[in-house]
């Protein structure tokens, strides 16, 4: 029985089976599958078990492309398969189908060594052409296309991802559409999305889109791309017994909660914002409320008419925004679409509700991405008036880049502009486009002036550990820094372009450059001592580290030598998974967070008193910003506990010896740590104690200079 003999619906809403409505009969009918997914589990195969089997009979062949995120028993069987190294001759379909782990994992490496299953990753760029990691922006998208014997095909679009909670445990909703069906008359037919579904996949395939990066498994490997799920799996064969779930949406709840009046400060902010027209920059210390000053202003100046877009660099941020304590408190009554790539349907949702009647303002989330911000943008112009447009910019400064100042540059919000930054100066000719769009009129609330004058941040103790790399840490240093000068010297435009910018045109410079940065960061004689002073440095702590895998490192340190609670805080975690670790930090169930750059900018993270920060950043930007994270106003009036590295290529008596042979790229990375380290004791509640070190540091440097 071939794709066009069955029945299809066009629309397969949550409460339908879609496995056996849609994808167990699609399997049976076909001897193709190609699959884009933002998830992947083995374990699906269990649930597949029946179609499977049959679309491997008939000689189907699989094409997977998953994210960068998942569990090493799954990359440990495809690295199998791809070898060759496969333990049965053929697949027990009646084990899979109860679900037994190693006959899942088998059947996977099976399916790859057999030629039936083929899979490659694929990870998002920004708009500078980088490959970036899910704590950036994760490979979300979810399209299936199935194609039989005659040439026929369905394509398959929606909410699920390849995996067995997606399929089964999840409320998803999915759309069909079929090849043979077209209507000249209809501006997109079924015909048509099948053929464009199809193109768009073969080009992802081929890898030849301009906004992602799609690579088999080895050179994900090898370009240290991979990410590992946390061990978490369920146990399939129980699972599997009881796969009947009753579905329910998780809606937020409206709150009902009395919102306080703005501090005078955040006051002072509003009255000037409507003094200079309705435009602002915020330049407010981190952790000093710039959120909800951006919040009380809007809601003072929108009327029912207006559409309020809130722009955030991250899906992280855009979920903090639209969440109830956010945008939920200050716009109860208002429709609020969530503009996502991941949500594909947002650009109908944002035309109806702006089509409609409205009883109150309309509020729409967004990325920063440019073709996002332009899609939000050419919806909001076909139906608004410029007054009727109020625009926030979260972490401003991201504005700056190229493609999203074009994005935003002829988008005309007369009704008013807010920019928000703790640190809004990005050194280059963003700054000037920043100002013209936000205007002049910058409201500054520095750390010095949070903490003393305004006491809505905490005071905080410094303290500093002078490291130095192992002589194999070092090697590798200075072996990748000549890498580095000599892809700079042939790739450069001319000869005095910055590194960086040659780096941004040459994606192998910058992860050399990136590679090399990862040595100071994960140096191991930090291990020792996080290990040493965490059991002293407060009750609720923050550890900053670099990757997963360091993260997962510091933590083994800290369990091997205190009784501290750890737990791992990764940008990706869901947002319930969010909630959960807030409510175990708060409870005290878990008392460290070892995590990684999900704390940099904005993101709602537990309140804590305590941070160290192993893996520190050479931009002042996140420094500054990863100390705020820590800063916030306790009601015991205690001081906040910091501490921090300084990492040397060489041991702190032979640097002071004058004695040690330094390479000028070692004395610069010696000289940005002291550059950084002094910015951030510069508020310190104990910086004179700091200068002391700082100062024999630097004059010690100075003898090699």
């Amino acid at each position: 029985m071939g794709l066009r003999d069955r029945q299809w619906d066009g629309y397969y809403p949550g409460h339908r089976d879609h496995l056996q409505d849609v994808f167990i009969p699609a399997l049976e009918s076909s001897i193709q599958y190609d699959r884009i997914t933002g998830d992947f589990s083995s374990a699906v195969f269990s649930i597949f078990a029946n179609g499977l089997e049959t679309f491997v009979d008939n000689g189907g062949v699989v094409r997977i492309m998953t994210g960068v995120e998942l569990f090493e028993e799954d990359v440990d069987a495809i690295e199998r398969g791809q070898a060759d190294d496969v333990l049965v001759d053929a697949i027990n379909w009646d084990a899979v189908q109860d679900g037994h782990s190693d006959a899942v994992l088998e059947a996977l490496a099976w399916l790859v060594a057999e030629g039936y299953l083929e899979f490659k990753l694929g990870a998002v760029r920004d708009e500078d052409g980088n490959v970036r990691g899910n704590e950036y922006g994760a490979w979300h998208q979810k399209m299936a296309v199935f194609t039989d014997t005659d040439g026929d095909s369905i394509s398959i679009v929606g909410s699920p991802n390849e995996s067995f909670k997606a399929l089964r445990r999840n409320r998803e909703s999915i759309s069909v559409n079929r090849n043979w069906v077209a209507n000249a008359d209809e501006e997109w037919d079924e015909q048509r999305r099948v053929a464009s579904h199809r193109e768009e996949f073969e080009q992802l395939w081929r890898d030849n889109a301009p906004d992602s990066i799609v690579i088999e498994l080895p050179e994900a490997i090898e370009q240290d791309l991979l990410q590992y799920k946390p061990a978490s799996e369920p146990d399939w064969e129980a699972v599997v017994a009881e796969i009947n779930e009753e579905f329910r949406g998780n809606e937020d709840a409206d709150s009902d909660g009395e919102l306080p009046d703005p501090y005078d400060y955040q006051q002072q902010a509003i009255d000037r914002f409507k003094e200079n027209g309705n435009r602002i920059l915020l330049e407010h210390a981190t952790g000093a409320g710039k959120t909800w000053t951006s919040l009380f202003a809007t809601r003072d100046i929108a009327d029912t008419d207006s559409v309020v877009i809130v722009l955030a660099p991250t899906t992280d941020l855009v979920e903090q925004w639209d969440s109830r304590d956010n945008v939920g408190q200050f716009f109860p009554e208002s429709r609020v679409i969530r503009c996502v790539g991941e949500n594909p349907s947002w650009r109908k949702l944002l035309y109806q509700a702006l089509v409609s009647e409205q009883s109150a303002a309309l509020v729409a989330v967004s990325t920063m991405h440019p073709t996002t911000m332009r899609d939000l943008f050419d919806i909001v112009e076909d139906h608004t008036a410029p007054r009727e447009r109020i625009l926030i910019a979260d972490e401003v400064h991201n504005m700056g880049a190229e493609q999203r100042r074009e994005a935003l540059s002829g988008f005309n919000a007369a009704g008013g502009r807010l920019g928000l930054s703790a640190t809004p100066e990005r050194d280059d000719e963003g700054d000037q486009f920043i100002e013209s769009y936000f205007g002049s009129v910058r409201d500054v609330i520095t750390l010095e002036e949070a903490i003393h004058d305004y006491e809505v941040l905490s005071e905080y103790r410094y303290y500093i550990h002078v490291v130095s790399l192992t002589g194999y840490e070092r090697d590798e240093y200075l072996k990748l820094s000549q890498q580095i000068m000599n892809m700079y010297q042939k790739n450069r435009d001319y000869d005095d372009q910055p590194l960086l910018e040659t780096a941004d045109q040459h994606q192998p410079l910058r992860g050399k450059i990136m590679k090399r940065a990862n040595i100071a960061k994960e140096a191991a004689a930090k291990d020792p001592i996080v290990a040493d002073v965490i059991d002293d440095v407060g009750e609720k702590t923050m550890v900053f580290c670099n990757t997963r895998a360091h993260a997962r490192r510091i933590k083994r340190a800290i369990d091997e030598n205190s009784t501290r609670r750890v737990g791992l805080f990764f940008g990706n975690l869901s947002s319930e998974d969010r909630d959960n670790f807030r409510e175990d930090f708060e409870n005290g169930t878990i008392d460290t967070l070892a995590s990684i750059d999900v704390l940099t900018e904005g993101v709602d993270v537990p309140e804590c008193d305590s941070a160290i920060l192993v893996a520190n950043s050479l931009s002042e930007r996140e420094a500054v910003q990863r100390r705020g994270r820590v800063l916030r106003k306790s009601g015991d009036g205690r001081k906040a506990v910091i501490h921090d590295f300084v990492t040397l290529p060489v041991p702190r008596e032979l640097l002071e010896s004058s004695d040690a042979k330094l390479s000028g790229y070692e004395i610069g990375l010696i000289k940005k740590e002291i550059n950084r380290v002094r910015r951030m004791n510069e508020e310190a509640y104990n910086w004179e104690y700091n200068d002391l070190t700082l100062i024999r540091l630097q004059n010690a440097l100075a003898m090699y200079q």
